[in-house]
C-alpha cells in the first residue's frame, strides 16, 4: 500500500524540486519569488493529495500520516542539499526550510487522510 500511495507524490515532488532547483540555478534572483511559505502551499497540495491516496489505496489513517512523514524528508533533503549547499544559501537557513516542507507535508496528509476517512466511513 506504501509502495503504490508514495509513487507518483514523490514522482510529482521530484519534478517539480528539480525544476525549481534549475530554475534557481540559472536565474538566482527568483530566490526572492520563491520563499518557503510561496512553496508551500505546492507541498501542502501535495500531502493532501498523498494522504486522501492512502486512504483510497486501503490505509489508515496512521498509514497516512505516517506516508506524510516519508514523502516530508523530499523537501528536507532538497532544502538542505541543494538549496542550501548547491546553490549557496547557507546549511541553517535550508535546515530550516526543510523542516518547514517536512511539516506542511505532515499538515497536508493529516488533512487529506482525515477527509478521505470522514467520507469513506472508514475508521482509524
Amino acid at each position: 500500500m506504501l509502495v503504490r500511495t508514495l509513487k507518483w507524490p514523490v514522482i510529482s515532488l521530484l519534478l517539480i524540486g528539480g525544476t525549481h532547483f534549475v530554475e534557481e540555478a540559472i536565474l538566482p534572483g527568483l530566490k526572492d519569488f520563491f520563499l518557503p511559505p510561496v512553496v508551500g502551499t505546492i507541498v501542502l497540495a501535495v500531502g493532501i493529495w498523498l494522504g486522501y491516496l492512502a486512504v483510497q489505496n486501503g490505509g489508515s489513517f496512521i498509514q497516512a500520516i505516517v506516508a506524510g512523514a516519508i514523502l516530508g524528508l523530499l523537501p528536507v533533503m532538497l532544502e538542505i542539499v541543494g538549496f542550501g549547499m548547491i546553490l549557496g544559501r547557507g546549511v541553517p537557513l535550508g535546515v530550516l526550510a526543510g523542516v518547514f516542507g517536512f511539516s506542511i507535508v505532515l499538515f497536508g496528509s493529516f488533512i487529506g487522510g482525515g477527509f478521505a476517512m470522514s467520507v469513506g466511513g472508514r475508521r482509524v
